[in-house]
């Protein structure tokens, strides 16, 4: 008689199999979420290293004696019956440094000192859809102060504007203050135009703070109501924003705070 596997033997082979498989399957499929978190993580902390350096960077040179402008916005949506508030933070101050236009102008790059640099997201108005939380973008706007350039291309909310800190400072562009952090409407049509403002895009709920001291000289962190303006009169501000992987892989994003000094 030949030996072989009996009728019982196999389904138990055949269910172990299965259970082996199964298990293979689980341990794989977590492997590659695990692979796809890894990377939007790394996503996201490339947008906090690319934002963070830019804003210590810009705020060592600030020009203190010549103040900024902070301006507060909140947005509100309303999903399937649920309203959300999202804020849209704007700033604005002047830096000293050797800045150089992205792109040229009569033939030549421009130049200068210092510049009006402004930080915020982009008009919501731009795009004829509610943006997903990965698709709305940070933008960093740096406006040049020059005396030597051509004068159809000059602009206070442009790559370069004649003019020079003292005399913005004496006769400011803008008849109102919230025009100086009016938020940049971005055409999706010509983003090669615009990609020189592009700071990080999956930014979200850009909050700004500043420190204040109460009566009892205890110091907090202070933001004024939507529409309310603000002048940069503090020690240090504090920066809230939560960042998104591209793929949306992280739903809920991740938040960060970032503290930037300014002196005493």
């Amino acid at each position: 008689m030949r030996k072989a596997f009996t009728l019982i033997e196999l389904v138990v082979s055949i269910g172990i199999l299965a259970m082996v498989l199964s298990f293979a399957g689980v341990i794989f499929r977590v492997s590659i979420d695990s692979h796809r978190t890894a990377i939007a993580n790394a996503e996201i902390m490339q947008k906090l290293r690319a934002i963070t350096d830019q804003l210590n960077a810009d705020f060592k040179s600030i020009a203190s004696s010549y103040g900024g402008y902070i301006g507060f916005n909140t947005d509100k949506y309303t999903i399937d019956g649920v309203t959300t508030n999202i804020n849209s933070d704007c700033i604005a101050f002047f830096t000293n440094g050797d800045y150089k236009s992205t792109s040229q102008y009569g033939g030549k790059t421009i130049s200068g000192n210092a510049a009006c640099v402004f930080y915020g997201p982009a008009d919501p108005n731009s795009f004829s859809r509610l943006l997903k939380p990965q698709d709305k973008i940070l933008l960093r706007r740096q406006t040049i102060l020059t005396a030597d350039a051509p004068e159809a291309g000059s602009d206070p909310r442009g790559e370069y504007y004649i003019t020079t800190l003292t005399e913005w400072r004496i006769q400011p562009p803008f008849s109102n203050p919230r025009d100086w952090v009016k938020r940049p409407h971005i055409d999706p049509g010509n983003l090669k135009e615009q990609f020189v403002m592009y700071l990080a895009q999956g930014a979200d709920n850009f909050t700004i703070q500043f420190a204040e001291t109460d009566s009892s000289g205890k110091i907090g962190w202070s933001r004024h109501e939507d529409g309310t303006p603000g002048d940069i009169r503090t020690n240090a501000l504090k920066f809230t924003f939560t960042l998104y992987d591209s793929r949306g892989v992280i739903r809920k994003g991740r938040t960060f705070t970032h503290i930037v000094y300014l002196g005493s």
